[in-house]
């Protein structure tokens, strides 16, 4: 594993010092050259490819983010980074000895990073591969190679070169360790044309097959999936191209395989509890095909423009039916959404169908059929809410959910807030069904703070609630049972029915983190506020890229505004207590990362980040949507330049 995880780093790497690198880059020689895409097989797992390094450099820099890193301010946190980098790939456990500056310097074409399934090998069910185009620079790469070799040497690794088909491949090894079971091992081939470095000798030899005209099988160039995401990415970005951005990075996903290889990357072991892919396989989840996209850099007014794809298979099947979504006609963002939300978020979605799919995919992950019980219980049990949902809760709730979210200053722990507004058909119903829930909810109180709207508060005492104790059975626990004094989720929260008033003309259910975020909202609406997100200029702008890039029937929209988003989060990690958050996501970060840093108390050096104050400069603001169409989803995200 250490190996692999080290070649993949090393591209990581690689592609930080593309962007920081020399500008002296020189451009690819025009000779005969056949890109990755076209000796990679059709059963790559995954790519990501840079298709022109030298453009990468130069585009880079002009970008925000490529702007953040070069600013002053920001030069003793990234030399820090740079320095654990260093210090982590120097180390015994992952010595690799491909330095990544050594390797960019000598590329003057693509660069590509891939992902090959071997599922039948249990002990290695996945090798990577980096591919890189040294046109033009045979000397400086062979240098290059010659230091790699002293240096793995150096580490500990023995070479046997293999001379295949007239090239040599050098094939490191390293000596198991005791108890393991699998060698490691780095193979690697110079030419004048490129470089093939992987983990396993026989990929390597495969691509030289290919490269000479004689490939196992169809190259993934060739592949209708790959085609057919690829030629949708493609149409999307030709809407653009007046633009003038430089297509700088593309890839390429089967989600499945890519998810059983990360687990493997990860080394996610979760014993018997739930295998969370096998589960949404059987479930028909696997419709969905493959996923990419193509994304442009410093264009004249997106700083960043992706176009993607997702690919699937129709009609979904089973808790798959959960997937479809509802094209509706863009529209404006609601007035009663405030001035300074970080994100707005808004999906079509037929509520009902998806709580109905989902039966079958809880019933087998809980290994029993105890969806239908529980509806009934919630119908039939004397002493719960005696709601129907089937008749009195889910028919009433139309079909568009927002999701906003955003953060109090000064930051503190509890400055992270968001808000779910679902419309509504018919609000009494849905009033008299929370009520009824409320009522028999012993943590709840009703808080009098806007006439006419019903507001829940509910404050969770110090044991846990059904949620949690739903997924422990799922698999979500602790390893050790930790989970029994674990916080939950959300340990206070808040619902209400907010009727249709001068600032909507929608109902809303409404859930908020935040008791406070919901009396806001509902405020906003009674009064019918203008001065909102939507009356901002930056929001103006984003809502207008939005619509010239054709979004007219959309499933889903996005608008991102990263100072403001990232304000609370940002200063808290300056302070070392973005684990404390009081947040869902911070929650959810702490319990998965628990332990993963040794007790290190700033891992980052976080306390080396400049004030916000002075990087909010290259911040800038954003936005995204999905269309559904026959074959899946067309994907769309952008930052603007300005």
């Amino acid at each position: 594993m250490s190996f692999t995880i080290c070649l993949l780093q090393t591209f990581v790497f690689v592609l930080a010092s593309v962007a920081v690198g020399t500008a002296n880059a020189q451009p690819a020689v025009a000779t005969a050259y056949m890109p990755a895409t076209d000796i990679l097989p059709q059963n790559t797992a995954g790519f990501v490819r840079i298709p022109n390094v030298p453009e990468f450099r130069a585009s880079w820099r002009k970008l925000h983010l490529g702007q953040l890193i070069d600013d002053p301010s920001m030069k003793d946190f990234i030399d820090a980074q740079r320095a654990r980098a260093t210090n982590y790939l120097e180390s015994t456990d992952h010595k690799i000895g491909i330095r990544p500056k050594d390797l960019v310097d000598v590329v003057t074409g693509e660069i590509s990073l891939a992902w090959i399934p071997f599922e039948n090998d249990k002990l290695r069910p996945y090798s990577i591969c980096i591919i890189a185009d040294v046109r033009g620079k045979q000397a400086e790469s062979q240098a290059a190679m010659d230091q790699i070799d002293q240096d793995l040497k150096r580490g500990g690794a023995t070479r046997n070169d293999v001379t295949y088909r007239d090239q040599t491949i050098r094939v490191y090894s390293t000596k198991p360790k005791p108890g393991q079971l699998k060698v490691n091992q780095v193979a690697v081939a110079i030419s004048d044309s490129r470089v093939i470095a992987s983990d396993r000798d026989t990929v390597v030899q495969d691509l030289l097959d290919a490269i000479s005209g004689t490939p196992k099988g169809e190259p993934l160039s060739r592949f209708s999936d790959f085609k057919t995401v690829m030629s949708q990415s493609d149409a999307s970005l030709e809407l653009t191209a007046e633009d003038n951005g430089k297509l700088c990075l593309e890839w390429f996903a089967h989600p499945f395989q890519m998810g059983r290889i990360l687990r493997e990357v990860f080394e996610v072991d979760r014993g018997n509890q739930v295998d969370i892919l096998k589960l949404l396989e059987g479930q028909g989840f696997n419709a969905v095909r493959a996923l990419g996209g193509k994304a442009t850099f410093a264009g004249e007014r997106f700083d960043v423009l992706h176009r993607g794809f997702v690919l699937a298979t129709r009609p979904f099947k089973n808790a798959a039916v959960m997937l479809e979504l509802i094209n509706q006609p863009y529209e404006a963002i609601p007035d009663w959404i405030h001035n300074e939300v970080g994100s707005f978020n808004r999906i079509n979605w037929n509520i009902e169908n998806g709580f109905w799919a989902s039966e079958s995919l809880i019933n087998e992950a809980l290994g029993d059929e105890i969806f239908r019980d529980m509806v009934e219980g919630i119908r039939d049990d004397e002493a719960g809410p005696q709601i129907d949902l089937e008749k009195n809760f889910l028919p009433n709730l139309d079909d568009t959910i927002i999701l906003i979210a955003d953060n109090t200053v000064p930051a503190d722990v509890d400055s992270e807030r968001m808000l779910v507004a679902v419309e509504l058909k018919n609000a009494q119903a849905i009033k008299d069904v929370i009520r009824k829930a409320m009522e028999v909810e012993p943590d709840a109180t009703k808080i009098d703070a806007l006439p006419g709207v019903d507001i829940w508060r509910v404050q969770r005492g110090e044991g846990e609630d059904d949620l949690e104790a739903e997924l422990e059975a799922l698999g979500f626990d602790d390893e050790e049972g930790a989970g029994e004094n674990q916080k939950p989720l959300l340990d206070h929260w808040a619902i209400a029915v907010v009727d249709k008033g001068p600032g909507s003309p929608s109902a809303y259910l409404m859930f908020s983190s935040h008791p406070e975020f919901l009396i806001q909202s509902a405020k906003r609406i009674q009064a019918g506020a203008k001065d909102g997100l939507a009356s901002l200029d930056p929001a103006k702008k984003v809502v207008e890229a939005i619509g010239d890039l054709g979004a007219k029937n959309v499933a889903m929209d996005r608008l991102a505004r990263l100072k403001m988003s990232m304000r609370a989060k940002y200063e808290l990690l300056r302070k070392g207590q973005l684990k404390d958050s009081d947040s869902v996501l911070s929650t959810i970060l702490r319990r998965a990362m628990e332990d993963e840093e040794g007790g290190q108390p700033d891992p980052l050096n976080a306390r080396k980040l400049p004030p916000i104050e002075k990087i909010e400069k290259h911040l800038t603001d954003g936005g995204a949507f999905t269309e559904e169409t026959e074959e899946g989803w067309s994907l769309t995200g952008f930052f603007l330049r300005k």
